[in-house]
């Protein structure tokens, strides 16, 4: 894959626009267009931006080399999501025990995450890989009574957002098997971070996950 397809392919899973990249690398979109259709380069300085703002190395980005395995798994499964963002939708999931949500709006996408609103107001996010399928939500009566959607900018630190919140937190169990689901309901978020979720339940007693293990993270 060449370095014009990864920062495409980067800045989309980040749910960001070109304006929005050339902000924060201080350029302007036409440079940032350019790079992406291979016309231009960026200068060792912007390279160096462009890796903490995306999350990747120098070497990864500059590399002509494939998505390793899990990566371009991760890719696949979210990349289908882009155009419902800003729609109303029913998402499938693969989980054994929680099968989806029925009328949510995509917002945006998040590292691998997509970031949705539920029909209360409610924001949460999705691990983009479990998804299977996402439908238009068909209701056009009940879409009118819905809130407004949010836009990007309002939730591009979700993370931010969610700590202090109550949250409902489901662990994947695709292949694995629970004898009640799996997971924390009616938690404190207390962080999130790139590796994991720490909650505080009813009783106050500290819960931690693996960022990786978790289907959703819901507002209550």
């Amino acid at each position: 894959m060449l370095f014009a397809d990864k920062l495409q392919s980067l800045r989309k899973s980040k749910g960001l626009s070109q304006e929005e990249l050339a902000e924060k690398c201080n350029v302007t979109r036409q440079s940032v267009s350019k790079w992406e259709t291979g016309l231009g380069y960026p200068e060792t300085e912007k390279l160096l931006i462009l890796c903490k703002i995306l999350d990747v190395d120098l070497d990864y980005l500059l590399r002509d080399k494939s998505l390793k395995a899990q990566d371009y798994n991760t890719q696949k499964g979210i990349s289908f999501s882009e155009s419902y963002i800003g729609k109303w939708v029913r998402i499938f999931l693969k989980d054994q025990e929680f099968q989806g949500f029925h009328c949510v709006t995509l917002v945006a996408m998040y590292n691998s995450f997509l970031i949705i609103m539920d029909d209360k107001g409610k924001l949460g996010m999705i691990d983009g890989d479990s998804v299977n399928t996402i439908m238009d939500f068909a209701n056009e009566k009940k879409i009118m009574k819905l809130p407004a959607i949010p836009d990007r900018e309002t939730v591009k630190d979700i993370c931010s957002y969610l700590v202090n919140r109550k949250c409902d937190v489901r662990l994947k169990q695709e292949g694995l098997k629970f004898k009640k689901p799996g997971g924390f309901y009616s938690v404190t978020v207390e962080s999130i971070s790139n590796d994991e979720i720490i909650v505080h339940d009813l009783d106050k007693r500290k819960q931690a996950a693996r960022l990786s293990d978790i289907l959703y993270i819901k507002e209550c």
